[in-house]
C-alpha cells in the first residue's frame, strides 16, 4: 500500500509540480523577452542539423542508399527536413527532377 501511495506522489504530484512550473518559466520567458518556445525550439534543431552532412540509417524511399552523403538544406518542422545528395563524383542526385528530398530526421545521421 506504501509503494502504491509512494508512486503516485512521485508520478502525478512531483511531476505534474515540474511540469507547471516549466510552462510557468516558458510563459515568462515569452511574455518578457517574446520569443515563444516553438521559436527556440526550431532554432536549437536548425543548429543542430541545418547545412551539415548527413547520410541515410537505411535505404530511403526515394531509392537512396545507405552510406550516400547529402547536406540538410531546410527544416520542415522538427521531424523532416529537406536533403540535397551527392553520388561519389559530387553531382547531385536528381530522382524525377528533384534535388532536394522529404527526409524524417529519425532516419538521417550527422557525419563527422
Amino acid at each position: 500500500m506504501g509503494e502504491l501511495i509512494a508512486e503516485i506522489f512521485v508520478e502525478w504530484i512531483l511531476v505534474g509540480i515540474w511540469m507547471a512550473l516549466c510552462s510557468i518559466y516558458d510563459w515568462i520567458k515569452g511574455l518578457i523577452f517574446g520569443i515563444p518556445k516553438n521559436v527556440v525550439e526550431r532554432k536549437r534543431i536548425e543548429k543542430k542539423w541545418l547545412y551539415k552532412k548527413v547520410s541515410p540509417k537505411e535505404k530511403l524511399k526515394n531509392g537512396i542508399a545507405v552510406g550516400t552523403i547529402g547536406t540538410v538544406m531546410e527544416i520542415i518542422d522538427k521531424k523532416t527536413a529537406f536533403v540535397e545528395f551527392y553520388d561519389q563524383n559530387g553531382e547531385f542526385i536528381e530522382i524525377d527532377n528533384e534535388l532536394a528530398f522529404k527526409v524524417e530526421l529519425k532516419n538521417i545521421r550527422l557525419k563527422k
